[in-house]
């Protein structure tokens, strides 16, 4: 059986649609800090070298290669410097993100309570806090790739 658009219900769409505007603006507002704060190419770089440390790092140990662990480690502090400014945008928009709970609190949830805002096949209806939390996650993801934030390498 094929589902029609007209058969999905309205407040899976709204819940989706706020979902995405969410997420796409703290993408944006991420890339933003970023450019702001250190720069777009200094922070691929930072994250490149870090990953990079980290890779090293773990094969050292894997590898037990005390010579290449005590070599790494001279490299730490810098690279635990790198990390802080790569942080710095993230810290910012944490109170930022927290301010979307406004979103539940006020309009969600005394709109929807814990009625099923969607229906999947197999599973039944689904309440409004896991609907957003399953589109959040899915337009998150999506945001961060389409923004540049994750790179798709």
């Amino acid at each position: 059986m094929i589902m029609l658009i007209t058969e999905i219900p309205l407040a899976t769409i709204i819940v989706m649609l706020i979902a995405f505007a969410v997420s796409f603006l703290n993408m944006i507002l991420q890339r933003l800090l970023i450019n702001r704060m250190c720069g777009w190419e200094e922070y691929k770089m930072m994250r490149k070298e870090t990953a990079e440390y980290q890779s090293q790092l773990l094969q050292a140990m894997r590898a037990n290669d005390t010579k290449q662990i005590e070599k790494l480690k001279k490299k730490e502090s810098q690279i635990r410097n790198m990390q802080a400014k790569m942080m710095k945008p993230q810290t910012i928009l944490l109170p930022i993100s927290f301010s979307y709970v406004v979103i539940w609190w006020f309009f969600l949830i005394p709109v929807y309570g814990g009625n099923a805002v969607a229906y999947v096949p197999g599973f039944g209806g689904i309440p409004v806090l896991i609907w957003y939390m399953l589109c959040s996650f899915f337009f998150g993801t999506l945001a961060s790739r389409v923004i540049g934030i994750t790179p798709l390498e």
